[in-house]
C-alpha cells in the first residue's frame, strides 16, 4: 500500500513539475519530487533531534523571500514553504545555528563577515555553506536516517547553485534552473559543544 501511494505521489509530482519521476532515475531521486511518507518520517526524527540539541522550532509568517530564520535559540520556518523544502531548510538552519553557537567555530565566522574581495568571499561562503551541510548530514544520521544521503546531497548542491547565482547575478534565480542530481555525498561532521545564545537574526531564502 505504501509503495502504491508513493508511486501515485511521484507520478503527480511528475505531471506538476514536468520532471522525470524520481523512481525512474537509478540511484537517486530528484529534488522536489520526494513522496510525502518518507518526508514525514524525516521530519519527525530531525525535529526531535534538533529539540534535544536545545533549539526551539517554530512557524512564523516571514517576509518574502525569507523561507527560514535562526537566532541562536530557535529555528523558524515559514509554513507556506513546500514540506520537502521545509525538511531541507530545517537541516540547513540547524547546521548554520551550530556554526554560530559552537565556541570552537567562532574564529571561522570572521572571514564571512569581513572579506571584501568578491571571489575570496564566494570561496568563504562556499566553505561556510558546506560546513553547515555536513552538520546537517550528521544530524540526519544521528536521527537514524541513512537512506536519503543522495537526496540531501542533491539538495545541498541545488541550494548552493541557487545561492551562488544570487550573489553573482544580484537576483533570485528560478529554483528549477538550479536543481542538481547525482551529486557527491556530503560527509557528516561531528557536532561540537554548543553554547546557546541570542544572536542577530540570519535567514535562508
Amino acid at each position: 500500500m505504501v509503495s502504491s501511494i508513493m508511486e501515485t505521489e511521484i507520478a503527480a509530482a511528475q505531471r506538476n513539475t514536468g520532471q522525470i519521476a524520481g523512481h525512474e532515475l537509478v540511484g537517486h531521486r530528484l529534488v522536489g519530487v520526494m513522496p510525502s511518507q518518507p518526508l514525514v518520517n524525516i521530519w519527525i526524527r530531525i525535529t526531535s533531534k534538533i529539540v534535544k540539541y536545545g533549539f526551539a522550532i517554530e512557524y512564523r509568517d516571514l517576509e518574502p523571500p525569507r523561507t527560514g530564520i535562526f537566532d541562536g535559540l530557535r529555528l523558524t520556518l515559514d509554513p507556506d514553504v513546500d514540506f520537502e523544502m521545509q525538511c531541507f531548510i530545517l537541516l540547513h538552519l540547524f547546521g548554520h545555528s551550530v556554526q554560530w553557537v559552537a565556541p570552537s567555530l567562532a574564529e571561522k565566522l570572521g572571514p564571512l563577515q569581513n572579506t571584501t574581495d568578491r571571489e575570496a568571499f564566494m570561496k568563504v561562503l562556499h566553505d561556510y555553506e558546506y560546513e553547515a551541510a555536513r552538520f546537517g548530514m550528521q544530524l540526519l544520521h544521528e536521527a537514524g536516517i541513512r537512506d536519503f544521503d543522495q537526496w540531501y546531497a542533491d539538495f545541498v548542491v541545488t541550494d548552493w547553485q541557487y545561492l551562488e547565482r544570487y550573489y553573482r547575478e544580484g537576483a533570485i534565480p528560478p529554483w528549477r534552473e538550479c536543481v542538481a542530481t547525482g551529486q557527491p555525498l556530503i560527509q557528516p561532521e561531528p557536532i561540537p559543544r554548543l553554547e546557546h545564545k541570542p544572536m542577530e537574526v540570519r535567514f535562508a531564502f
